[in-house]
Parts: C-alpha cells; sequence; structure tokens
C-alpha cells in the first residue's frame, strides 16, 4: 500500500477514520522519560499512548539494535510495541508523518529496517556548523529514520574540535568537549549515533598551522613528483583558505606527532560513546602506500585498544589492515566489493553525495546496488552537462583487489549520504540535505515500493517536518524577487563538481591533462549569497511544468510567468550578468511551448554559467 510516507513502511494496514484531536497527548503507563520527551514533539493529537519495549533503556544505540516495530490504533489510543526504545522512536517518527490532518485512515503498521548503518556525514570544516544546526539536523534524521551522524570535524580548513590535550590546533570556531557530549545525548534521544572524525594523515593542513615540525619533509614528496616541491614545501601559518587535495601530511615516523595522535584520539574515544571511530586515511597524496599502511595499521591497533571499531576512507585498504577495521566506501562500488572480498564490512557512501547536487532519483539506489544499477539512476538529462566527469569519476580510482587472508567475506552494514561543505554554509544546509536525503533514507531502510512518487513523498514529508517546526521550506530567495520567481524556481545548480571546480579545472580534469592545481573559483571566504547558492538542487517547479507538458494540461500561465520574467530581469541590472542568458533562454521555451519558436530545446538547457533550465529537457523531441 503506498502512502506518503519516507520511508514507506513494510505493512500498514488501513482502518476507520480515527479523529484526531488538539488536546494534549497522554502517556499511560510507566514509561521513560526519553520515550516521555519523544511524545512531547508530536503535535497535539488527543491520544493516549501505550508502550511496550521488551529491552530495557540504554543510554545510546548501538550497531545491531533493533529499530523494529509494531504501530497500531484504536479509538483515542496509540500503542506502540518494539524490542528496543529505538524502535519505539521510529514508530513516533511514523506517526509524526502520518498525522498531517485532522483524521488517521490506519489500524496498524508494521515496520524494521533492512540495514543497521544509515547514516548522514556533516563536514564541519570547511563551513562551520553550530550546535544548533547540527541539532536541527538530527531532529530531521529522526523523521526519516536515520541513525547514524557522521561528524567530520577536521581537515586542511578546520579543527573544530577544542581538545585538552593540545588546545592550540582548534580553529576559531571550535566545539567543546561539554557541547560534543550534549550532541551525543541529544542524539541519542532520537536513537541516533554519533560518529566522529579526526582526518588523518591527508587532510591535516590546519594541524600543521600550529605546528609546521609535524609535517611530512617534502624532500620525499619532490623525489616522487619533482613538479610538487613549491606546494609541497609550502609553510602553512594558518588553515588552508583553497579547497582541493592537498599535498601537505602529517609525518607519520614523527614521534611528537604520534604521541599527539594518541592523546587526540583516546580524547575523541572518551567524549564520543559510539563504537566505532573514523580515522580518515583518504587522499594522502604525500605518502607512499607502505609508508601509509604501516601508519594505518598504528591507529586502528590503537583504537581497538581503546575499545573501538577502526573506520576509514576506502584509501586506508591495504593488505596490512587489521582485521576488524570497517572501511568507508567513497570511491565507487569497486571500492565496496574489493573490501567485502577483502574481509572487511562495509558503509556505502559512493552514491549519496550531497554535493553533487543531483536530483533526488539518482540517490535511489540500494548500498547493494551494483554498478550498472548505480550508472543507470544517474542516467537523467539533468547530468547530460556532466557526463564526462561522471564517467571519469568512475574510473578514477584504482582500487586495489586484496586477498581475502582466509576470512569470510565481509558484510554491507548500510549507507552514509555526505554532505561536504565547500560550497555549503549553515544557512543553506537545510535546502541542500532534505530536498534529496528522503530519497536516501527510503533506500538505507529498505524500502521496496515503486519510487515514481518519490518527489511528491518528499514534498509532503516536508511539510510534516515543517509542522513540527524543524526544517521550513526555504523561499528567502523567491520572497527577495517575486517579480523573478517564474524565472528562479525554474534554476538548478551544475552538477557534480562543476561549480566547485569552474570552468577550466572542470575541464581540465575530464580531459584528464589536469594537474590538480588550476584555481577555483571559491574558497572559504568565498560568500554564498547568490542566486545559484539560495535555490534547491532540484526544480520541483520543473518536475511540475514537465508534467503538466507530457499531461496535455493547459500551459498559459507557465507561459505567461516565462515570458513576464525576461522584462522584469531589466529591473534588476544587478542580476543581468549572471542571469541575462538563462532568462532569454527560458522566454524561447515561453515560445516553444506556446507553438510559435524554432529554437533546439537542447540548447536551451544550458548550462548558463552555474545554471541550468531542465525544463527544456522536456521538450526535445516535441
Amino acid at each position: 500500500m503506498t502512502m506518503h510516507l519516507l520511508p514507506q513502511p513494510n505493512t500498514v494496514r488501513r482502518g476507520p477514520p480515527l479523529k484526531l484531536g488538539a488536546s494534549v497527548n497522554v502517556v499511560d503507563g510507566t514509561v521513560s522519560p526519553r520515550l516521555r520527551r519523544a511524545v512531547g514533539w508530536l503535535p497535539p493529537l488527543g491520544l493516549r499512548f501505550a508502550f511496550a519495549i521488551a529491552e530495557a533503556p540504554r543510554d545510546a544505540p548501538a550497531l545491531d539494535d533493533s529499530y523494529a516495530y509494531w504501530l497500531r490504533f484504536a479509538e483515542n489510543s496509540a500503542s506502540v510495541q518494539a524490542d528496543t526504545e529505538w524502535g519505539a522512536l521510529a514508530a513516533l517518527a511514523t506517526l509524526a508523518q502520518l498525522a498531517t490532518g485532522d483524521a488517521l485512515n490506519v489500524a496498524e503498521v508494521r515496520d524494521a529496517p533492512q540495514f543497521p548503518w544509515r547514516g548522514l556525514m556533516l563536514d564541519t570544516a570547511r563551513h562551520f556548523l553550530s550546535t544548533a544546526a547540527i541539532k536541527r539536523t538530527l531532529d530531521a534524521m529522526w523523521f526519516y529514520k536515520l541513525n547514524v551522524l557522521h561528524l567530520h570535524l577536521t581537515d586542511d580548513q578546520g579543527f573544530r574540535v577544542c581538545f585538552e590535550a593540545h588546545p592550540e590546533l582548534a580553529s576559531a570556531d571550535a566545539y567543546t568537549v561539554s557541547e560534543l557530549r550534549d550532541l551525543v545525548a541529544y542524539a541519542a534521544d532520537r536513537g541516533i549515533r554519533v560518529v566522529p572524525e579526526l582526518d588523518v594523515p591527508g587532510h591535516t593542513t590546519s594541524w600543521l598551522a600550529a605546528h609546521p615540525e609535524w609535517a611530512f619533509p617534502c624532500e620525499g614528496q619532490a623525489a616522487r613528483a619533482p613538479q610538487l616541491r613549491a606546494l609541497s614545501c609550502e609553510r602553512h601559518v594558518a588553515p588552508s583558505r583553497r579547497f582541493g587535495v592537498h599535498r601537505t601530511c602529517i609525518d607519520p615516523r614523527n614521534p611528537q606527532l604520534l604521541a599527539a595522535v594518541d592523546a587526540l584520539f583516546g580524547e575523541l574515544a572518551d567524549v564520543f560513546p559510539d563504537r566505532f571511530l573514523h580515522f580518515g586515511g583518504d587522499e594522502a597524496t604525500a605518502l607512499d602506500a607502505a609508508t601509509q599502511a604501516v601508519f594505518n595499521a598504528r591507529l586502528a591497533r590503537l583504537l581497538t585498544e581503546l575499545g573501538k571499531r577502526p573506520l576509514g576512507w576506502d584509501e586506508c585498504l591495504h593488505p596490512d589492515l587489521p582485521a576488524g577495521t570497517t572501511v568507508q566506501a567513497w570511491r565507487g562500488v569497486a571500492a565496496r566489493d574489493a573490501a567485502l572480498q577483502a574481509g572487511f564490512d562495509c558503509v556505502v557512501s559512493a552514491p549519496y553525495y550531497l554535493d553533487l547536487f543531483f536530483p533526488a532519483s539518482a540517490y535511489a539506489v540500494a548500498p547493494t546496488a551494483s554498478a550498472a544499477e548505480v550508472a543507470a539512476a544517474s542516467d537523467d538529462p539533468r547530468l547530460a552537462h556532466v557526463r564526462q566527469g561522471i564517467d571519469w569519476m568512475a574510473g578514477f580510482a584504482n582500487v586495489p583487489t586484496l586477498p581475502a587472508c582466509g576470512r569470510e567475506a565481509g558484510k554491507v552494514l548500510g549507507g552514509e549520504a555526505c554532505m561536504w561543505s565547500e560550497l555549503v554554509a549553515e544557512d543553506l544546509l537545510d535546502t541542500r540535505v532534505w530536498s534529496r536525503m528522503p530519497a536516501i533514507a527510503a533506500q538505507f531502510w529498505g524500502e521496496a515500493t515503486d519510487a515514481s512518487d518519490l518527489l511528491s513523498r518528499i514534498d509532503d514529508t516536508r511539510y510534516a517536518l515543517a509542522r513540527l517546526g524543524v526544517v521550513a521550506e526555504d523561499r528567502a530567495v523567491l520572497d527577495a524577487y517575486p517579480d523573478l520567481a517564474p524565472l528562479i524556481e525554474m534554476l538548478e545548480p551544475v552538477k557534480w563538481y562543476r561549480r566547485l571546480l569552474g570552468e577550466t579545472a572542470f575541464r581540465a580534469r575530464v580531459s584528464g591533462l589536469g594537474s590538480g592545481d588550476e584555481e577555483r573559483p571559491y574558497d572559504v571566504e568565498s560568500p554564498l549569497d547568490r542566486i545559484v547558492d539560495r535555490i534547491a538542487p532540484e526544480s520541483l517547479a520543473s518536475r511540475r511544468a514537465e508534467a503538466d507538458l507530457a499531461r496535455g494540461v493547459d500551459m498559459t500561465q507557465w507561459i505567461a510567468g516565462w515570458r513576464a520574467q525576461r522584462e522584469a530581469l531589466d529591473d534588476h541590472p544587478e542580476l543581468l550578468p549572471e542571469l541575462r542568458d538563462v532568462s532569454d533562454a527560458l522566454l524561447a521555451i515561453a515560445d516553444l511551448v506556446a507553438g510559435s519558436g524554432d529554437a533546439n530545446p537542447t540548447d536551451l538547457a544550458g548550462p548558463f554559467g552555474e545554471y541550468l533550465l531542465p525544463i527544456a529537457y522536456a521538450l526535445d523531441g516535441r
């Protein structure tokens, strides 16, 4: 039975209408403070709640804990039966999505997830995120039944924790230990684990700004690649402003550095109770594989001694990687399969990079999907302008095939979407994440329903989320330029890394001739206050117009708006250089739809600078 729920539950049985009131909800019987607080998040429904939880409450969830639940409704009552509190919290999230009207037509819901790891990574290093923004994200994660928040706390651009061991490493904007402990408790109240990451040995320019003596000597880099000598020998007096792979790295042979690493990870293990701790391990371009493998193995042993399961990006794959390490696969399905074959459990992130601005349908693949299934999901005309880049990405990672070493094959624990923040400041976070993350959450839960109504379900559940006061629709740009709304609502940002790289670096990358050092248009100080920053990664208005065209609906109102916007743009001379070409293209589309134009629709899709006009694809072949 299809309902506008995300994820769609395994079993939903309809029943007679249950009228919802506006009176306060009541909890019967003895119940934990956590569940009593959770009932308080719901709007007044006039329901009496009864809970039957098999296991005793615990401070925080763990990987293998059950999230199964059975939710039943009768006159003025809701009963929740679950193995754990986490399952009961999932049941309340389902109710929060159901209770958007004045009645319920549901008798019972039975549900359980397919994957135990259903995560979202937030990059707090490139652009700092306040604890308020993270808590708001945790609220929305509960609503969509996500259960792992991965905090990427350090990178070349920032060190976002003020540790007692080395407070000098902390950036100006950094979390205190008490703030992080508070986030862990807040997440646990929502059935969410928090997994921290200190990314080493690469992505550590922010470390070297405070301790340049910890740097890996540039002579070793220059010996392998003399053309990198100048950049490699650069002295850092502050965290990096630029984006992209850096060729600086901490020296894993330096005793002082190793002592600092031990102290920092020891403190991190104490602050975060989750069994998993992420040590990074990606893009350490200054090190040869053998040197990094020795460092990774030492770090994995340290984390094991601290009672943790080490977790690293898939570059950590090596014959000497200790058993029990979990691999996070970001370089494609090949990295996932190599990890599994070698006996390592895997968290899959490769198909779920939210910073690539892909449409929701491109993310609608399971963590166990084949390479062909992932490729089919991205076969969308909205991605035609970056097809070369996507194809390049599929083959750029030379992932080694490792021997199984007599171990059983690893298993896919689940998936984790990544919100890298080069182009995401805090005020843009909600729109960037929750416009597509619900589609990914459905895959992580194991939804098997037809995805044809995916966008409408995202839209409906966002309404419910706004009703709870968690994440509201960002209409700031439309409210600022109401006369340009017919244009702005049809726009999408260019996809993949095309914005981040800029045209010169993009062309160099896909041609295979780039050095990686091409100048890019953005750095940490770039203001993210243009229209392209405010629009959603996927235009729902464009999708609605496509549907109207396909059904033969009268397009008079659409055409009128598309024509009026061009004249209105002349009243905003500050926007003309950026929007004139795409505005002209939408005017030409209006003529085509009206039957009076002769332009080639493909030429009207763009890109126009950093913008796409995807409604043009709906006209192709008309």
